[in-house]
C-alpha cells in the first residue's frame, strides 16, 4: 500500500506536467515568452535591415528593432557597446577603428530583453569602397534619363509601377512610352548586394520627382525614416519650420526642436523635382488621446511631444481635446543640457488639451535663461487643463543681461498666460533666482482658474546687484498678476521667503497673488511662514494679495491666514492701507 501510494504521488506532477504539454500543444493554454516554462528566446536582428552610414567623424550602425528587446549588444572586433536604441555611432566606441579603402568590418549584433533569452548574433560585414550606392540621375532629356554609372555594379534593373521593364548594363532609360503618374525604380546591383534608386514619373507634366516618406518610427529621442534611394540628403523640417538637411535616415533630437516632418532631397534639384511632408503622424506617444486612451508620458521627452499633438490638432481645426497622462514620476536629473544649460524646454504651442499628471512628481528641472519669460506652457488656452502634477526641487534661473533687452523677464513653473485651468498642483523646496523681472511659483498672467494648488518650502530670490535690479517687478507664490476673469481659489502656501541678494530690489509680492486687477476674483486661499524681506519703499506685501485694484475682489473664506513677517516685523493688520500697504489679506486697494 505505501508503494502505491508513493508511486501515485511520483507520477501525479509527471501526468500535470503533460496535461499542461497537451493544452498548450491544443493552444488551450497561452504561456508567454520568457514566463511559464522558461524563457523566450528574442528573434535575431535582420541582417537585410543593418545599415552602415560614414559620415565625417561618425560611422552610424542602425537596423529594425526587434520585438521584446530592451537592449542591443553591438560589436565590432574590439570594440563593444551596449544601446538602448537601434541606433549606434561606432566611432564613438572606445576599440573601434574607422575603416579605410579596402578594409572590411564585421558588425555583429544581439537582442536582449528581462525575461527572454538573448537572440542569436547577427554579423553583417562592411567593405570600404565595395558598398553599392543608389543611382544618381544626371540629366532628364527628351524622355532620356541618365544616370551616374557606379563601378561597383554589374547591372541595372528598371522597374515601372513594380514590374520590370528592363535589364541593362548602360546608364539610360527612355519613358516615352509611359503614360499617367508612374513609380520607377531603378535597381544597381552586382549579385551580393544592391541599391535602388525611386522617383516618380509624370507623363502630362513630363517631370520626375521623389517619393515622400512615409513611414517613421521613435525610439527615445531618436526618429527614423524609410531609405528613399536616390535621395542625397534629407531635409528635417521642426515644428517652428526651420530646417536641416542630413545625410542620414535618422535625426536625434535630444537637444533639438521635435521634427514636424521629413522630406528626400537630391544633388540634380534642376532634374528631380524635391518630395513635401505627406501628411502623416509621426507616433511620438502611446495611446490615442482620447479620455479613455489618453497619450501616455513616460520620459521627459514624452513631455516635449505634447508640443507636436497640439500643433497638428491646431493644424487640422481639431474639434477634440488630446488627453494626456503622466505614466511615472520623472527625474530630469538624467536629462543633458536642452537650451543652454537647461535641461527642460519651454512648451511653445497653444495647449487646448487635458494634461493629467495622475500625482506624479517631475523632479530636479533646471532652467537658465537670459531675458524673456519662461514656463512649462507658454500659453494654455481656454479650455486647457493641466492637473495633478507635483514639482520638485526646480532650479530656475532668469536674467537681463543688459539694458538694450527687454526688462520684462518672467519666471514660473507651470504657465506664462492661464486662460484655461491650472488645478492641484505642487511646487516644493525649489529656488527661483532672477536677475530683474518677476517671478511666480505658478502662473504669470492667469485670465482662467488656478485653484487648490500648493507652494511650500520655496524661495523667490532677486539676484540683482546693479542697476538693472531697479527695474525688478513683482514676486509671489503662486500667481503674479490675475487678470480680468482670473480666479484663484483654494490654493495654499507654506514656508515661502522672498528676498533680494542685495538692496531693496523686491516689487509688490504676496503670498499667493501679487496684482489682482478689475473683475478679477481671489478667495478662501490660505498661507503659514510667508517672509518678504528688501521690499522696495513703498511697494505692497500681502499675505494673499499685495495689490488689488478697484473693481478686484479678495476675500478670505475659509482660508487660513498665517505669519506674514515683512523684513524683520510680523504683520499684524488684516488689510493695509495707502500709508502703511501691508496686511495679512492684501497689502493695498487702488
Amino acid at each position: 500500500m505505501m508503494k502505491t501510494k508513493l508511486r501515485g504521488i511520483f507520477f501525479l506532477p509527471i501526468m500535470l506536467c503533460m496535461l499542461l504539454a497537451f493544452a498548450v500543444a491544443c493552444g488551450n493554454i497561452d504561456v508567454p515568452n520568457g514566463q511559464g516554462g522558461g524563457a523566450g528566446k528574442l528573434s535575431s536582428v535582420s541582417s537585410s535591415s543593418v545599415t552602415f552610414n560614414k559620415e565625417g567623424d561618425s560611422f552610424w550602425v542602425s537596423w529594425a528593432e526587434v520585438d521584446g528587446a530592451q537592449s542591443y549588444e553591438v560589436k565590432c572586433g574590439s570594440a563593444s557597446v551596449t544601446t538602448q536604441t537601434p541606433l549606434v555611432d561606432l566611432a564613438t566606441v572606445s576599440g573601434f577603428s574607422m575603416p579605410t579603402s579596402g578594409n572590411k568590418i564585421t558588425v555583429t549584433i544581439i537582442a536582449k530583453g528581462d525575461g527572454y533569452k538573448n537572440s542569436s548574433p547577427t554579423s553583417v560585414t562592411y567593405e570600404e569602397g565595395k558598398q553599392l550606392s543608389s543611382p544618381e540621375i544626371l540629366s532628364f532629356t527628351n524622355g532620356i534619363i541618365t544616370w551616374r554609372a557606379n563601378s561597383n555594379a554589374k547591372k541595372y534593373t528598371v522597374k515601372v509601377d513594380g514590374a520590370t521593364a528592363a535589364e541593362t548594363t548602360s546608364n539610360t532609360f527612355d519613358v516615352t512610352a509611359l503614360i499617367g503618374n508612374v513609380k520607377l525604380e531603378i535597381i544597381a546591383s552586382n549579385g551580393s548586394s544592391s541599391a535602388t534608386l525611386t522617383v516618380m514619373y509624370n507623363s502630362v507634366s513630363g517631370k520626375l520627382s521623389m517619393l515622400p516618406i512615409t513611414e517613421y518610427t521613435v525610439s527615445g529621442d531618436i526618429l527614423r525614416w524609410n531609405t528613399v534611394g536616390g535621395a542625397s540628403g534629407y531635409k528635417v523640417v521642426d515644428l517652428d519650420f526651420n530646417s536641416y538637411v542630413v545625410t542620414t535616415t535618422h535625426y536625434i533630437m535630444s537637444s533639438r526642436n521635435l521634427v514636424y516632418g521629413v522630406y528626400p532631397v537630391m544633388a540634380a534639384t534642376s532634374v528631380v523635382e524635391s518630395a513635401e511632408i505627406v501628411p502623416v503622424d509621426i507616433r511620438y506617444l502611446d495611446g490615442k488621446g482620447t479620455v479613455d486612451d489618453p497619450y501616455i508620458i513616460k520620459t521627459p521627452f514624452d513631455l516635449r511631444a505634447i508640443d507636436y499633438y497640439e500643433f497638428k490638432s491646431t493644424e487640422a481645426n481639431a474639434t477634440a481635446k488630446n488627453n494626456y497622462k503622466i505614466a511615472n514620476d520623472i527625474d530630469y536629473n538624467t536629462v543633458s543640457a536642452l537650451e543652454d544649460e537647461s535641461n527642460i524646454y519651454t512648451l511653445r504651442k497653444p495647449f487646448f488639451g487635458v494634461l493629467d499628471g495622475d500625482n506624479h512628481t517631475l523632479s530636479n528641472m533646471e532652467v537658465h535663461y537670459n531675458y524673456g519669460f519662461w514656463a512649462l506652457f507658454e500659453h494654455i488656452a481656454v479650455g486647457g487643463v493641466v492637473k495633478n502634477i507635483k514639482f520638485d526641487n526646480a532650479q530656475m534661473y532668469n536674467s537681463v543681461q543688459d539694458t538694450e533687452h527687454p526688462v520684462n523677464p518672467a519666471t514660473a513653473m507651470v504657465a506664462y498666460r492661464n486662460y484655461g485651468e491650472v488645478s492641484a498642483i505642487t511646487l516644493s523646496n525649489s529656488q527661483f533666482n532672477i536677475t530683474a523681472g518677476s517671478a511666480a511659483g505658478l502662473v504669470i498672467h492667469n485670465y482662467g482658474s488656478v485653484i487648490n494648488c500648493t507652494v511650500k518650502s520655496c524661495d523667490l530670490k532677486e539676484n540683482a546687484t546693479n542697476t538693472i535690479g531697479s527695474a525688478a517687478y513683482e514676486m509671489a507664490g503662486v500667481v503674479l498678476e490675475n487678470l480680468s476673469g482670473g480666479t484663484v481659489s483654494g490654493c495654499t502656501v507654506s514656508n515661502l521667503n522672498i528676498y533680494s541678494a542685495g538692496g531693496t530690489n523686491i516689487g509688490s509680492s504676496a503670498g499667493v497673488v501679487s496684482i489682482n486687477r478689475v473683475s478679477a476674483t481671489v478667495t478662501n486661499n490660505s498661507y503659514d511662514n510667508v517672509t518678504i524681506r528688501n521690499l522696495k519703499n513703498g511697494k505692497e506685501a500681502g499675505g494673499i494679495v499685495a495689490y488689488c485694484a478697484t473693481g478686484g475682489t479678495v476675500t478670505k473664506g475659509s482660508g487660513t491666514l498665517g505669519t506674514l513677517t515683512v523684513g524683520t516685523s510680523q504683520v499684524s493688520a488684516e488689510m493695509g492701507t495707502s500709508a502703511v500697504p501691508q496686511g495679512k489679506l492684501y497689502g493695498k486697494r487702488g
